[in-house]
């Protein structure tokens, strides 16, 4: 990677000594030249490359505070501490990545720089060329006007401004005394749309970085009627080290009001046993003094935002909590015991019996459309009714029905169901969002460019009349501008104007013939 401003002069043979003394070279412009190799293309296509790298491996593997630690140890094994210690299950908030974003925003910053001073002069700058240079130019339109110079200036200006072009007339200073040098352009604006674009680049760099020493996630599994504080979650963790985090958790708490779960109709589910069709969960934010100060029900892709953290509803979990009634009364059961390792709850009864509940999970066990228990009884004998080589009798009841097993009746309330909700403080999020319609608006500005127009208007060598000549530069949308050009050129020959000559590339000569160069009609 060469860092040399001029290598080619470097080989030349037998060079002459200089008899010019040395300019010296101020202390920014010395360290403007250490800066050539970090301010490199190559070393941004490096950099770029690596975070593309990176950010593949976070969408790839698991990341912490979004994939529940236990299950990403599980998945792994022995490999995780390496792992972790790479900090590929944290990429965005690793040191490294970290280091990369800003290695590569210095990079984009002093990069732009050197073209940044060119792109603001072309835009804002009013060049005019010479007479004799705009009647030799490679690309040019001349013709014969029978109207004064005055004249044919005042309606080639007036052509050019109803295009939205602004014309500018040059000095006296910079023209002969009977020639008139007119200059034309028009999107100049479009200059910096490279400007824009890596303006938004750098505030998505900036945001990032924000993001990673303000923000946290956490996770957290709530019943309905629980208050907690954001640092109580059971996952709680800043997006880096806690030891140079610069960020803030808020005071405020959440209250779990309600949850709710919202299901397909029978044979109604789009399949793959996806039944839930919705979970809800209606939340509440205190204040430091226990008011509320905002009430929202969320569900999937519909969080609650408080200030810049945001409460998803990610999940939810049934807590072991079974809600039952036996003869009218009513009995909260948990699963305290495993049978064939599977949770049930064994309830010893007021009549001596002992009551064996199944419980079985929508989105947990297979084939299950809807939560429901099974329900045995058992005495000091065992199963209440059983016969050899039998299923003992059971009861297999869904939430809200009621039935009688065994000379007693049972109704299933429902399962106690715990929220999990996924909270992220992100304070880079409105400024990513901002760079990101920068970055567009930056790129449908690059679409367009900037269109220059130098005219020179000299008197006639023969008689009364004169002479416009012309010449353009674009660097996009050729063909749309030699159009404009060519309605220029109608616009004049209706005028009165003769011997029109639109040239759209020739070799630039000192006296350039008519006869030997193309001309577009």
């Amino acid at each position: 990677m060469s860092c040399s401003s001029s290598p080619a002069s470097a080989a030349a043979p037998n060079p002459k000594p200089s008899t010019k003394a040395p300019r010296y070279k101020t202390f920014p412009e010395q360290v403007w030249e250490m800066l050539a190799c970090f301010r490199s293309v190559q070393l941004a296509i490096v950099l770029l490359s690596l975070l593309a790298l990176a950010t593949m491996a976070g969408v790839l593997l698991p990341q912490e505070g979004i994939v529940e630690l236990q299950q990403i140890k599980r998945d792994f094994g022995p490999n995780y501490r390496m792992f972790k210690a790479m900090g590929l299950f944290n990429v965005y908030s690793s040191y490294w990545f970290v280091a990369l974003e800003v290695l590569f925003f210095f990079n984009l910053l002093f990069g732009s720089f050197q073209w940044l001073k060119p792109a603001y002069l072309a835009a804002t700058r009013n060049t005019f060329f010479s007479a004799s240079y705009i009647k030799n130019s490679p690309q040019r339109l001349i013709l014969d006007s029978p109207e004064s110079v005055e004249a044919t200036l005042g309606r080639v200006s007036g052509w050019l401004r109803k295009q939205r072009y602004a014309v500018h007339q040059a000095p006296t200073s910079q023209q002969n005394a009977d020639d008139r040098l007119i200059y034309g352009t028009k999107g100049n604006f479009f200059r910096f749309g490279a400007v824009v674009v890596h303006s938004g680049i750098l505030l998505m760099l900036l945001a990032s970085v924000y993001g990673v020493f303000f923000g946290f996630k956490a996770q957290k599994l709530a019943v309905p009627g629980e208050t907690f504080a954001l640092p109580d979650s059971q996952m709680f963790r800043t997006n880096i080290d806690p030891s140079i985090w610069l960020g803030s958790v808020p005071e405020w708490k959440v209250r779990v009001n309600d949850f709710r779960i919202e299901y397909y109709p029978e044979g109604q589910s789009p399949g793959n046993n996806a039944v839930v069709k919705q979970y809800y969960a209606d939340l509440s934010v205190l204040n430091a003094q226990g008011k509320e100060t905002k009430r929202e029900t969320i569900s999937v892709n519909h969080p609650l935002t408080v200030d810049d953290t945001v409460l998803y509803q990610a999940s939810f979990n049934p807590t072991g909590k079974l809600f039952v009634e036996v003869d009218g009364k009513p009995l909260t059961l948990e699963t305290n015991t495993e049978f064939m390792n599977r949770p049930v709850s064994l309830t010893e009864l007021p009549n001596g019996r002992a009551l064996l509940v199944f419980p079985f999970f929508v989105q947990q066990d297979p084939d299950v459309t809807r939560n429901n228990v099974v329900i045995f009884l058992r005495d000091a004998k065992g199963f209440v009714g059983a016969q050899p080589g039998k299923m003992p009798p059971n009861l297999r009841l869904r939430e809200g029905e009621s039935g009688e097993l065994s000379g007693m009746r049972f109704k299933y309330v429902r399962p106690e169901m715990q929220t999990g909700l996924q909270i992220k403080k992100g304070p880079e999020v409105p400024w990513m969002y901002l760079s990101y319609i920068i970055i567009i608006v930056g790129t449908i500005m690059c679409v367009f460019t900037q269109r220059q127009v130098w005219v020179a208007v000299t008197p006639a060598a023969e008689g009364q009349g004169a002479q416009l000549a012309l010449t353009f530069k674009t660097k996009k949308a050729k063909l749309s501008f030699m159009k404009e050009l060519q309605r220029l050129q109608m616009a004049l020959r209706q005028a009165g104007y003769t011997d029109a000559l639109l040239v759209a590339s020739a070799p630039a000569v000192s006296e350039p013939s008519a006869e030997k160069v193309p001309v577009l009609t």
